[in-house]
């Protein structure tokens, strides 16, 4: 009898442990393991965590039940909500503003699937050292090239972009997820996309997974102009402006201090360089590789990003030390290729002369 009074005890308390070692691999592996290159081996690490965190939990309930330690999970998951409840803090203090405008193809409970419902988000931000009255950025990221998605999809992203008449296009990265894609990725952009002063791209950590010197020859060869720990300077007419790239971690991270005179745009794959690209003297960054967390629910938003600050960057625009940091949630999808509830997105940023 006193065997089957301790049993739901013994249960709950199992089911703590799998909980709160569960949240805790979960988090590691969405801020750190995600960014280790993929392939097996990350596979293999990621379900080994998993089998350890429920194998454990029987061991640890009879080992631990006696000892002051069997409060261990509550610790944890008290630890974790303390940290999430500050990064929601964080997130809200750098929130910067609501696009003006933005144009969805579908937006309803009822259509979860939105996989190639391509969204326009419109922004406008001032800049003294603009000359030209106004300077449109068209800002996209992640097109995850593959036959996974429609080949008309890809072809209706360009038209959008050609619909919008952009002075510069600026490409965040993570053009393909595979080397075979290459050759699709050259049909993408032919003929060349159409931007009055250039196009301008860096590359993501699918890039480098893939065949960086495919998809950089791929591109070069398109025309995009690519910035490797690098910048480049627009004409005077336009004003003081400088585009500026950096591919860390995966690959150069940009090493020259920026003149803080000069509007400096900094393209980033990941919105995790926003800190350090602030302190450097970045004027506005457009990141992307969080896909905005790909699949959302609806009232909580993204569950899965893979960045070490978990959600606060998933989507938007956000101020960061005196940093504008657009983050996309992309064009493409992969692994798998579906949208739940996130659509791919393009930004539209008009930066006008004050």
């Amino acid at each position: 009898m006193a065997r089957r009074q301790r049993l739901p005890e013994a249960l709950w308390a199992g089911l703590l442990w799998v909980i709160a070692w569960g949240v805790a691999w979960a988090l590691l592996v969405m801020e750190r393991i995600l960014e280790l290159r993929e392939g097996p081996p990350r596979t293999a690490l990621v379900l080994f965590g998993m089998l350890l965190v429920v194998g454990s939990a029987p061991w640890a309930t009879r080992a631990l039940a006696r000892s002051g330690l069997r409060y261990l999970p509550l610790l944890v998951l008290g630890v974790i909500a303390v940290r999430e409840g500050f990064r929601a803090a964080l997130r809200r203090q750098y929130v910067a503003s609501a696009p003006v405008k933005r144009v969805e193809l579908a937006e309803s409970l009822w259509h979860p699937v939105t996989t190639t419902d391509l969204a326009l988000s419109y922004y406008v931000l001032g800049a003294p050292q603009l000359e030209a009255e106004r300077l449109r950025i068209v800002a996209l990221s992640d097109l995850h090239v593959s036959h996974a998605l429609p080949g008309d999809y890809y072809a209706r992203v360009r038209a959008s972009i050609a619909a919008q008449d952009p002075d510069l296009i600026l490409l965040s990265g993570d053009y393909v997820s595979r080397s075979e894609n290459v050759e699709l990725l050259a049909r993408v952009f032919a003929p060349r996309w159409p931007a009055r002063f250039g196009v301008f791209a860096v590359l993501g950590n699918h890039d480098f997974w893939a065949n960086s010197a495919g998809i950089r020859d791929t591109l070069s060869a398109a025309g995009v102009t690519l910035l490797e720990n690098r910048c480049w300077h627009l004409p005077r007419g336009v004003g003081r402006v400088a585009l500026c790239g950096t591919e860390a971690p995966w690959g150069a991270e940009l090493s020259a201090e920026l003149d803080r005179s000069e509007l400096n745009i900094v393209l980033s794959h990941t919105p995790d360089n926003v800190y350090h690209l602030a302190t450097q003297g970045a004027s506005l960054v457009f990141a992307g590789h969080t896909h905005g967390g790909q699949m959302r629910v609806p009232g909580l938003g993204s569950l899965v990003v893979p960045s070490r600050y978990g959600r606060i960057f998933d989507q938007g625009h956000f101020r960061v030390n005196g940093t504008d940091l657009f983050v996309s949630a992309g064009i493409g999808a992969d692994a798998p290729a579906l949208r739940v509830y996130c659509p791919p997105e393009m930004f539209v940023v008009d930066v006008r002369r004050e």
